[in-house]
């Protein structure tokens, strides 16, 4: 989450849109582009797991892995770097 708000005042700061995409890569680990390619984020419980393990995540979903996940997925919709209906987002019913 720290690294998205990072990039994002880097851009702000430079008008860099490579740390746009920095920004984005941060981001979206939290939805498995991580070494062991496995969301963090519960879509079902709008939760976000506390960090990786070796081949799995943790099954915790503590509030402030979710603080994190929320307030970078808010600050990347407020930078217009993300889509509103991303599916990756959505609520499975």
């Amino acid at each position: 989450g720290g690294m998205v708000s990072a990039a994002l005042d880097a851009f702000k700061a430079t008008g860099d849109e490579k740390w746009l995409m920095v920004a984005r890569r941060a981001f979206y680990w939290f939805l498995g582009e991580n070494v062991i390619q496995t969301p963090l984020y519960d879509p079902a419980s709008g939760g976000c797991r506390d960090g990786l393990h070796e081949g799995r995540a943790n099954e915790n979903e503590g509030a402030e892995s979710t603080i994190a996940f929320l307030t970078a997925l808010v600050e990347m919709r407020l930078a217009g770097n993300l889509s509103t209906t991303s599916a990756a987002l959505r609520v499975n019913k």
